[in-house]
């Protein structure tokens, strides 16, 4: 590995990674009991990361176990879900006895710093993140065979305070696991998805009391749990804390009646907007509906054709005024209707022609948009992905949706 540090004349830099796309700086940002997170560069694509290594000595690590832990770690590479860290590059080092990891880096920290330093908290915004949670757990649940975390707690989520978008991080450790639980009498043995329901109950407990909770000290949660205010928080909390064999998967805990949406305001912490992002607006960048709460799944269908009539979404409910913004390599077009407190979303994406095309791609979106959980830069940024979209479109796509929600969210709040 090389040390880029005197290399080029700058000091900051510590190493840069085998294939020369990272470079990572010396001072740590984040130190747990496994690993040490260091701030990196892709120098490649001009972005921020993070660069966490797993030191053999400091763990104890015999040769084998830290294979065994960098095969682990590199189970994370495949993994893909708006509330998933993503996990860009991993790999061992045996000449210096590490493991290296690169992924997204989250400059507001972690859930539990986040939370401390907004103690003002409103239990929509709660809700927001449990839902976001939840369909993490969901997703590394439903895989073949499913994945278990195993150290779910509130400092291994990670949150954008500028988007109010929350990830779960530190997955792929299941060899070092032992030592975490090595004196933790309920946690022996084998683990199982019910491992995380219960440690998701946890970080609930933690957001609406302020009272750390990790799985390993957590005696006193029965006592914590009455403390809870809200009474529909307090049963929903009940639920995920109550023995393995009664507790709800992830995807059931999404359908709870807990998530529906409430008129009444409803504080925690004194006060406060209740908002995730800075701007105080509505709109902050939490990942599309997955369709867990409802068993809603979005269709992506592709097609030729031309612009067409407006399609139709359900019947019987209000219409909702279409938004239509052109970018550089599509048209967006957004219409909805309301149904049971969400809208039912169609976007049409229609390719802007080129000269010497004949014919217009046409695709169209099917989604279920939650005002209480889903808002438009992770929409735009998932259909980025999903179809390789512009940098420029997917602003523009952010923008229509935006447009469109602040103009309904803003005509309810004059009714």
């Amino acid at each position: 590995m090389a040390d880029a540090g005197h290399n080029d004349g700058d000091d900051e830099i510590a190493e840069v990674d085998p294939e020369g796309s990272y470079c990572r700086y010396k001072e740590p940002v984040g130190k747990g009991r496994f690993k040490t997170v260091f701030k990196a560069f892709n120098s490649q694509i001009g972005i921020d990361v993070a660069w966490s290594k797993v030191s053999a000595e400091s763990n104890h690590l015999s040769e084998d176990q830290l294979h065994s832990v960098a095969k682990d770690m590199m189970t994370g590479l495949e993994l893909d879900h708006p509330n998933i860290i993503k996990c860009f590059r991993c790999w061992e080092d045996e000449e210096h006895g590490c493991i290296n990891l690169i992924t997204e880096l989250f400059t507001s920290g972690n859930l539990r710093q986040y939370r401390n330093m907004h103690k003002h908290l409103d239990l929509k915004a709660v809700k927001r993140m449990a839902k976001q949670i939840l369909r993490g757990l969901q997703y590394l649940h439903s895989m073949s065979p499913s994945v278990t975390h195993g150290d779910l707690r509130c400092d291994k989520i990670y949150v954008n305070g500028h988007s109010g978008e929350i990830k779960i991080g530190d997955l792929g450790l299941a060899t070092l696991l032992p030592y975490r639980w090595e004196e933790h009498e309920g946690h022996k043995g084998a683990f199982d998805t019910s491992v995380d329901v219960f440690a998701f109950g946890l970080c609930m407990l933690e957001l609406i009391t302020l009272k750390q909770l990790d799985p390993q000290h957590c005696s006193d949660w029965p006592k914590l749990l009455q403390e809870v205010p809200d009474d529909e928080a307090r049963a929903f909390i009940a639920k995920c804390l109550g023995p393995s064999e009664q507790r709800p998967t992830a995807e059931q805990l999404l359908a709870d009646p807990f998530f529906t949406v409430r008129k009444e305001p409803n504080k925690l912490g004194g006060g406060g907007d209740g908002e995730l992002n800075a701007s105080g607006k509505n709109l902050a960048a939490l990942p599309l509906d997955q369709g867990g709460a409802a068993g809603e799944k979005r269709r992506a269908d592709d097609a030729l054709g031309g612009p067409g009539a407006e399609p139709e979404v359900g019947s019987g409910e209000a219409s909702i005024a279409v938004g239509r913004l052109k970018g550089e390599d599509y048209e967006f077009v957004f219409s909805a209707k309301t149904a049971e407190n969400k809208l039912h979303f169609q976007l049409t994406m229609l390719g802007v022609t080129k000269p010497g095309e004949e014919n217009q791609l046409k695709r169209d979106i099917e989604f279920v948009f939650d005002p209480e959980a889903d808002t438009a830069d992770s929409l735009a940024g998932e259909l980025s992905q999903q179809f390789n979209l512009s940098p420029t479109d997917t602003e523009i796509c952010a923008a229509a949706l935006k447009e469109y929600l602040a103009k309904e969210l803003g005509s309810e709040a004059n009714d």
